[in-house]
């Protein structure tokens, strides 16, 4: 008997350095990937640095989403964003990119988030002018529909500021319709 209770004692020694050692290498494979972790920070906030620097306006390419963009600027002259505005411009892109009511709602939303951390209204309606002007099949027929949708959108509130002139004027100029 007093055999058995040597070998149950002895097979409970190891059972307990064996959860033991396995407890010991689990803290030092976290404080290893920690550590590991911790080296690769400053690559990381880099990397989220530079993506964050490519958000924003550089990443427009679609021609519809920079006239959203120039109408947002054009709306946001006065200050804040009426719900005028903000349902003309949601009608011209209803009617003109043939986009259904949320659709369009969500493309005004975009171009806000988009426009959070934009320069002046003349730069960015410079750059969004720029990407439609070199966009595919984009020609003097569309360019003249986009200045009469920026034109409804200054009017939506009534008379148009003298800002708004020339923000569309500048759309105008880079589109060759002066």
């Amino acid at each position: 008997m007093h055999i058995l209770l040597a070998l149950l004692g002895f097979l409970t020694f190891i059972a307990v350095w064996y959860w033991r050692l396995k407890m010991l290498h689990g803290a030092a494979r976290d404080g290893y990937n920690a550590a590991k972790g911790l080296a690769n920070k400053p690559r990381e906030l880099d990397f989220r640095r530079r993506r964050a620097r490519k958000g924003g306006l550089e990443t427009v390419k679609d021609p519809r989403e920079a006239a959203a963009v120039m109408m947002l600027e054009i709306a946001r002259t006065r200050g804040a964003i009426t719900e005028k505005q903000e349902a003309a411009m949601r009608a011209e892109m209803i009617e003109h990119f043939g986009f259904s009511d949320s659709t369009a709602e969500e493309m005004v939303t975009q171009a806000g988030w988009l426009t959070r951390n934009a320069p002046a209204s003349h730069i960015v309606v410079g750059r969004m002018s720029e990407v439609i002007v070199k966009s595919p099949g984009m020609g003097h027929k569309e360019f003249d529909e986009l200045a009469s949708m920026l034109e409804n959108v200054a009017v939506a509130d009534g008379d148009v500021s003298i800002m708004e002139r020339d923000l569309i004027q500048i759309w105008r100029q880079k589109a060759g319709l002066n």
